[in-house]
């Protein structure tokens, strides 16, 4: 390509900022925008002494790839991204997404997940109206479920200080939409796991300790025992990676509108972690039942047990989502069931222990 066809074709590439990069879902949305578009994308991150990049080292020496600094608490440094580059798209990943700790750091979760919208969402009104807004829903906006499977009607009744949060940001998204015509939306996006997924989360707290009690098993080292709350708690699990496209369907929507992103099927924090055993080729038998519940395996070995102080002092217990819409109106297909996940997330930690 000669000089002048490059400078074409820099100067037409659309710009999207994605914050949340060195999380599990910006990273891959960021993945899934370099193999399916030609735009420039831009990482928003804060300046932090220490660094945690682990989920975008494989990026560094990509040119359509630029990291920035923004601290989404910090109107000004927003403010000042969005003077600067005038982008086409946002999309809003970052947040304190993990529900158990927002009863901890109900503040901070407030101001990371529904202020700082506002923050985004003025700057945009201000320096970059044709910017199409994208922020990240959760199935925890509707909490203390009237009806199963939920759908984009269904009542918001959140049960912890996340939810509440994603609430108020929908509705910060709602009113900028409504009132000064900005294409700004929020999907719902159901539980969805891999193995860029924190520890701090169910899923991945548990295909990754199974991961080290089979290497403990396999080199007779002392096994650790998996601790968790509530394990009777039903969720609708995707695969993470599954969710990106339909993300970008709808930032790229005719409309404005949010949808849902889920598979439509329930499975307890048991049938995961007892599917991630059997992927690890451990035989168990369960004791006890309740508080007192607890797996050993064949040799008697403790392996896994409830424990109270895992319980929420609010629990969700069952959450649901209904695809459907967003399979008929965007054409969103997810491509892999509950029992593929879950052994793809334990085999990936299995790998990583071994390396």
């Amino acid at each position: 390509m000669n000089l002048y066809l490059l400078i074409i074709s820099t100067l037409n590439m659309k710009k999207i900022i994605i914050t949340g990069v060195t999380g599990q879902d910006g990273s891959h949305m960021v993945d899934y925008l370099l193999k399916n578009t030609d735009h420039k994308l831009y990482g928003a991150v804060r300046r932090l002494s220490v660094k945690n990049h682990e989920n975008i080292l494989h990026l560094e020496d990509e040119p359509r790839f630029d990291l920035i600094n923004m601290d989404l608490n910090d109107a000004h440094s927003i403010r000042d991204i969005i003077i600067d580059l005038k982008p086409d798209y946002f999309i809003n990943f970052a947040a304190q997404s993990f529900v158990a700790g927002s009863w901890n750091y109900p503040i901070q979760t407030w101001d990371t997940d529904a202020t700082s919208v506002l923050h985004i969402l003025e700057s945009i009104r201000r320096f970059a109206p044709q910017c199409r807004f994208y922020n990240a829903g959760s199935s925890e906006e509707f909490g203390d479920v009237v009806y199963s499977p939920q759908d984009e009607n269904h009542p918001l009744l959140p049960q912890s200080p996340y939810g509440a949060a994603k609430c108020a940001a929908r509705h910060i998204v709602r009113v900028y939409r409504e009132s000064y015509k900005l294409f700004a939306i929020q999907g719902w996006l159901f539980n969805h796991e891999g193995s860029r997924r924190g520890l701090d989360f169910v899923t991945r707290k548990i295909t990754h300790t199974v991961a080290r009690i089979k290497h403990a098993l396999e080199n007779n080292k002392p096994v650790p025992v998996l601790k968790l709350g509530n394990i009777e708690a039903e969720r609708d699990w995707s695969d993470a990676e599954d969710f990106m496209e339909g993300v970008w369907l709808m930032i790229n929507g005719e409309k404005p509108n949010g949808y849902i992103l889920a598979s439509g099927k329930m499975h307890k924090v048991r049938d995961f972690l007892n599917k991630a055993l059997k992927a690890a080729d451990i035989d168990f038998t369960s004791e006890g039942s309740a508080d007192n519940e607890k797996y050993f395996t064949k040799e008697g070995v403790l392996i896994f047990e409830v424990d109270p102080k895992f319980y929420r002092p609010a629990e969700v217990h069952q959450l649901c989502g209904d695809p459907s819409l967003a399979e008929k109106e965007m054409g969103w297909v997810r491509k892999t069931n509950f029992d593929s996940l879950v052994k793809k997330m334990y085999d990936t930690d299995y790998d990583l222990l071994s390396e």
